[in-house]
Parts: structure tokens; sequence; C-alpha cells
């Protein structure tokens, strides 16, 4: 009886198309959790950090860091970085600005919510021109990113953290960046004539409270060319009016606050900040 000649190239073939199957699927798996481990880890550091920015130098403009239609984020606060534009056109200006002339020239600088939307994006966004922006209406931005599942919404101020958000009914927003001992909030904003940081009233509503004096010293230390131009520190009562506002506070799956901000004493979240 003829033996059976074993062919090897049969039955080789089928292993190693099993292999190559195997091998892509666990590549597969090992792509997908490197994803994921490297998810950048966006902190409430970064997001106060990045508010800092444009401090100092860049005007209040009605309109600016929306798009042409008023409909929602424009080019600037859809890119990564400071716009070379907003720096030029305060350096033509002086301590007689006013923003009244200057209504919808959009690409000059931001108002309060483009200034927000601007600062969000540069937080959580790696590329320019992606998605639709985080630029709204002021007064719904608190209710808006909650609805996100960004963070948290409550219609009270009581326990601020640094890095929270403040909508008020007034059409104006605002980023706390500490609480001081006598509750009254040292803030970064977009306010006429710009970008700076203030401080509201205390808690017994008086206007020359120890936010003023930190926001005073930062903007004189830090930012002396504005502070020569703009030295006022302070805003008005309605920033911290119960009836006028409303809270967004971040959670922790979309900032971390690594560096324990809310935990730290004024001095200390300043120095972390200013470093």
């Amino acid at each position: 009886m003829k033996k059976r000649k074993i062919r090897y190239d049969r039955i080789l073939l089928p292993i190693l198309i099993l292999c190559v199957i195997i091998f892509g699927i666990s590549s597969c798996h090992k792509t997908e959790e490197t994803k994921v481990q490297s998810k950048p880890i966006h902190t409430t550091t970064d997001f106060l950090k990045n508010a800092l920015k444009p401090v100092g130098q860049t005007l209040y403009i009605y309109g600016g860091g929306w798009n042409e239609a008023q409909t929602g984020s424009g080019t600037e606060a859809l890119t990564l970085g400071l716009s070379k534009e907003w720096k030029s056109f305060y350096d033509t200006q002086d301590s007689t600005y006013n923003y009244e002339n200057y209504m919808y020239e959009i690409h000059k600088g931001l108002d309060c919510s483009g200034y927000i939307g601007w600062t969000i994006y540069n937080t959580l966004e790696t590329k320019s021109n992606h998605g639709n922006g985080y630029v709204l209406k002021a007064e719904e931005m608190t209710k808006t990113y909650a609805n996100m599942k960004l963070g948290s919404y409550k219609d009270s101020i009581q326990n601020a953290k640094p890095g929270d958000i403040v909508s008020m009914a007034n059409a104006h927003v605002y980023i706390v960046l500490c609480v001081c001992e006598d509750g009254s909030l040292l803030i970064a904003h977009s306010s006429p004539p710009g970008v700076k940081i203030s401080g509201t009233y205390d808690q017994n509503g008086n206007s020359n409270s120890k936010a003023v004096g930190y926001a005073q010293k930062i903007m004189e230390t830090y930012y002396p060319d504005w502070y020569s131009r703009y030295p006022n520190c302070t805003v008005d009562s309605s920033f911290t009016e119960p009836s006028n506002i409303s809270l967004f506070h971040w959670n922790s799956k979309t900032l971390k606050d690594t560096d324990q901000l809310h935990s730290m004493s004024i001095d200390q979240i300043i120095q972390t900040l200013f470093q």
C-alpha cells in the first residue's frame, strides 16, 4: 500500500492565517488601551492659567469671541492660543478707550462670554477649529455647561471654589480665582475696558474688600502697563447679589484639582498661578 504524503503547506497556511488574525485583534485592543491611557488630563490650574493669558492685553469688544452672526463661537474662540490682533489693538489705545466706538469689531478683543468660551476651549481642546466651541449667552452659561455634563449647577455662590464660573442675570459672566476670608471673590472677567482681575464687595457689602486689595496688587505687579491706564479693580454689588447669580462647578472627570487649589490659601493660589 502506497504511503500517503503529508502536505505541510496545507497545514501551516491555516495556522499562519489564524496567528495573523489573533495578532491583529490583540493589536487593536492594545491601541484602544493606549488611546484611553493617553487621554489628556485637564486640571483646574490649567483652566485658571489659561484664563490669565489674555489679562492685561485684551480690550473689551462687544461681540468679541462670537461669530459674525452672533450665534456662537467665532474664529478666535475656536483657536488655541492668543490672537495677535488683540495685543496689536490694545497697543493702539490709551486710558481714554471707549468700547462703544468699536462695537462688533469682533476680531479686536473679547466680550465676557467670548472670554469664557475662549478659556474653556483652550483648556479642554487639543486642536483649533474643532466642534462648536463654548461661547454662549452669558446668563445661560452655567446651566448649559451643567447640561453638557461638564459639572454641576446651583443658584448660589456659597462655597464657591477656584475655577467656578458665575453667570449673572444681567448678562455678565466671570471666573472665580479664589475666595477671601471676608467673603469677597477674586475674579477674572472681560468687562470694559477689557480682560482683567477684579475684586467683589465683601459679605457685609463693603467695597474696600480683601479681594479688591489682592486684585490691585496683582494688576500692578504683573500687568503694570494696564494698571497705569485702568487702575480700577472693583466691581459693583450685583456681582454677588443672590438674586442675580448662578454658579457652575466643574466635575472631576472634566477638570481635576491636581494641585489642590480648592484647599489652598489665597496667597498659595496666587503663587501657584503666577509662579
